[in-house]
């Protein structure tokens, strides 16, 4: 049976966000996962999640002094900033109990890609140091250019070939809705990469709103899901088209499934 995770960044912004939790048990989900969880403190974070008996399974890295920012882990420059926030995410891992932090690598123009790696590579082998005193794991998302133009991952096999790289210390976060917006069958790349993956996220194409409103088969990315033996969260982070309640029927559709 899958385990479904409400990305509370994007889903119930009907309501405060230390109030998304009970939303989200409400609704259903067992989880619950944060991009952006620093304009809370850990302590209230914590009282949230125990209070409605749903773990935080997901947060993102801090993400960089730029606004709008996809991360900074590539970015020589801020190498002592980039330090001092992984310590920041590290200590909200270890308070809140959770297993993954995303570290977004950021923008890297074309004639600055091979340096920027180098230096992403490096970061994100000490994230998985200094993440691993909290029990989290460094997990690597690549994001497709149209949505992140400059992104420095731009697609699953180079962000592959870096995990490689960093010798399994790192993960992969799986995105079914990149993975489409790349062209690729995101079915046959989640099997083929399915030994790297400790995370994955979900929303439909195009549009990037809830299953039902694209092109995708969900009912089949989520059988392929299940029948692989994959035992990690599945995250709804997607932009609910109504309201968030409106946007579930394709949860109620899977708990009657598995039901």
């Amino acid at each position: 049976m899958l385990r479904f995770s409400a990305n509370i960044s994007v889903l119930f912004r009907e309501v405060p966000l230390l109030e998304r939790f009970a939303a989200a048990r409400e609704a259903g989900f067992g989880a619950v996962e944060i991009q952006v969880p620093y304009e809370a403190t850990p302590e209230a974070l914590a009282r949230a999640s125990s209070a409605c008996g749903l773990p935080i399974v997901l947060i993102n890295a801090p993400l960089g002094p730029e606004p709008g920012s996809p991360g900074m882990a590539c970015r020589p420059e801020h190498r002592a900033l980039f330090r001092r926030e992984l310590q920041r995410a590290a200590e909200y891992a270890h308070a809140l109990g959770t297993p993954c932090v995303n570290v977004l690598a950021g923008r890297a123009a074309a004639e600055e890609h091979a340096v920027c790696l180098q230096q992403l590579q490096e970061h994100l082998c000490l994230a998985a140091e200094l993440l691993a005193p909290a029990g989290a794991r460094a997990v690597l998302e690549p994001l497709n250019p149209c949505d992140a133009p400059s992104y420095c991952v731009p697609s699953f096999d180079l962000a592959a070939e870096i995990l490689e790289r960093c010798a399994g210390r790192v993960a992969l976060q799986f995105d079914v809705y990149h993975a489409a917006r790349l062209g690729l069958d995101p079915e046959a790349l989640f099997k083929r990469l399915l030994p790297r993956i400790a995370h994955v996220q979900f929303a439909d194409f195009p549009g990037r709103h809830e299953p039902g409103t694209g092109e995708l088969s969900f009912e089949q990315i989520f059988h392929t899901i299940e029948a692989s033996g994959y035992g990690g969260w599945v995250g709804a982070e997607y932009h609910p088209s109504a309201s968030t309640r409106q946007s579930l029927r394709w949860l109620d559709a899977s708990a009657h499934r598995q039901g």
